[in-house]
């Protein structure tokens, strides 16, 4: 399935090619040494890999349809799949095929990282190793080549396996761009340079992910567009769509289904080798991390990629009566960066609390005025009987100075790594023992299940990010009303 030097080298007349006669090479002049181009041609080719257990590669019927949009008429299609369901294998099979029928091909597959750039090349090479194909892998540098050289002693095409923390895309001109675990890349950095770039050779784009985490996503953009599309269909466990230039396919769990249900489970992972009783092994391992089941597995995106919190935990906390009231005794702490956070806290008997929090986000560049979180804490001690207002020097000093000119009760307590610590025992200590009640609102939800905890030399605590400015303000606050005693009950015998 190549082309040797000693046929390339020569043109049909006897004369040596040069760079200039390259256009004179196709597929028509040696069809013996070719697999066919196109859907079909891919399909008979497939059929001839050996997989590392020494069998045939069979394309399943999932596989088909993957393939079967990927030649159609849009030159992009993004796939959504559980992992265990052959991604590697699939991007490995078809970036090979579209070397052997493409004239000087410049195939660009782009991973997450190094670690798993190295991965998708292993089964690339593997392929060519087990099935016989005549190309020459370079490990070193991560490409194969064909084993003869075009005319000008260039080889006649190659495989590049890049990855998107190396930013080595500048310069390249694609004829086919494969694109794994969108979901982990840093950003759309990558994926936009190389789809820009698809219309110099008609070239076509597949990208195959896991579902991820919808903080800060990329990938959960695009996702977002095809469901409110009015293409969009979903049948038993896929979902599909077509977007612009974009074939969108997905398997996972829909609304209705729980992660719980092996069974459905196992519906949303398309591929015939994964089965219910290697699912539940998994499901019932003590090691099992909850939010990597439901993306990996199951196919469901979560709020972050690591949650401090089970959504069912938090959920269980809300309260219809109880909550936050106007003129209600509170404490207060305000977390300014990009957008500003700021956590109200009631304390109830019993050692009780009742919370909540508003929030004002990040413009798209540059950050909140200060002069509006400002405007906000006095309109919240208009609004409630303010005890103390808990804030960060550095991040609010001076707007600090002036509230505490015009009368709020000011309180400077920095947010450093080992108090957040002591703000993030205390929260969960409230919540876990049912001590914290909320009224259920979205965005006091969003803020609390985006959250993510580290160990750290200070002890366990939430790490601040641009998300979560409310939730940080909200666990000082907690921590600042549970130091405090509570509201006296007075009883009146009559």
């Amino acid at each position: 399935m190549t082309i040797e030097p000693k046929i390339i080298s020569k043109s049909k007349t006897g004369g040596v090619q040069t760079s200039r006669s390259l256009p004179r090479i196709t597929l028509a002049d040696y069809p013996e040494i070719f697999p066919k181009p196109g859907h079909k041609g891919f399909l008979a080719f497939a059929k001839t890999l050996i997989l590392d257990n020494d069998q045939p590669f069979v394309l399943e019927p999932f596989q088909r349809l993957i393939v079967q949009k990927h030649f159609g008429k849009q030159p992009e299609t993004l796939v959504l799949l559980p992992a265990g369901n052959g991604k590697s294998t699939l991007l490995a099979a078809l970036g090979l095929h579209h070397m052997l029928t493409t004239r000087v091909a410049e195939c660009i597959v782009a991973a997450a990282s190094a670690d798993q750039a190295a991965i998708i090349f292993d089964q690339m090479a593997g392929f060519v190793e087990r099935s016989g194909l005549k190309l020459d892998v370079k490990r070193g540098i991560r490409a194969i080549y064909h084993e003869g050289d075009g005319p000008n002693r260039k080889p006649l095409g190659r495989i590049r396996v890049i990855a998107a923390d190396e930013q080595r895309a500048s310069g390249v001109i694609p004829s086919l761009v494969l694109v794994d675990e969108l979901q982990a890349h840093p950003n759309g950095h990558l994926y936009n340079v190389l789809q820009q770039r698809l219309n110099k050779r008609h070239a076509r784009m597949l990208t195959i992910s896991n579902a991820g985490w919808e903080q800060q996503s990329f990938l959960h953009d695009i996702r977002k567009r095809a469901h409110a599309h009015e293409s969009f269909t979903r049948v038993g466990m896929l979902n599909q769509a077509q977007v612009g230039s974009m074939e969108f396919l997905e398997w996972c769990l829909g609304e209705g289904d729980s992660p719980h249900d092996l069974r459905a489970v196992r519906r949303a992972n398309p591929l015939r080798a994964v089965k219910v009783e290697d699912l539940k092994q998994r499901y019932e391992s003590p090691g099992l991390m909850w939010p990597e089941w439901l993306r990996a597995t199951c196919g469901i995106w979560t709020i972050s990629k690591t949650q401090w919190i089970a959504e069912e935990l938090w959920d269980a906390r809300k309260a219809d009566l109880g909550n936050i009231q106007d003129g209600d005794e509170v404490y207060v702490a305000i977390r300014a960066g990009a957008g500003i956070g700021i956590g109200i806290v009631s304390p109830r008997d019993e050692g009780r609390v009742a919370v909540d929090i508003e929030v004002i986000p990040p413009p798209p560049s540059g950050r909140v005025a200060l002069r509006d979180a400002e405007h906000t804490l006095r309109r919240i001690c208009e609004r409630y009987k303010v005890k103390e207002i808990a804030y960060d020097y550095d991040q609010f000093g001076r707007s600090a100075e002036l509230l505490e000119e015009a009368g709020l009760p000011m309180e400077q307590i920095p947010q450093s790594p080992k108090m957040l610590a002591i703000a993030t025992t205390t929260l969960w200590r409230l919540i876990s023992g049912g001590l914290l009640q909320h009224d259920g609102n979205d965005q006091l939800r969003s803020q609390v299940l985006a959250g993510e905890a580290k160990d750290s030399t200070s002890g366990w605590r939430l790490v601040p990010t641009a998300e979560t400015a409310g939730l940080i303000a909200l666990a000082m606050a907690v921590n600042q009303a549970t130091q405090k005693p509570a509201p006296t009950k007075f009883w009146v015998v009559l």
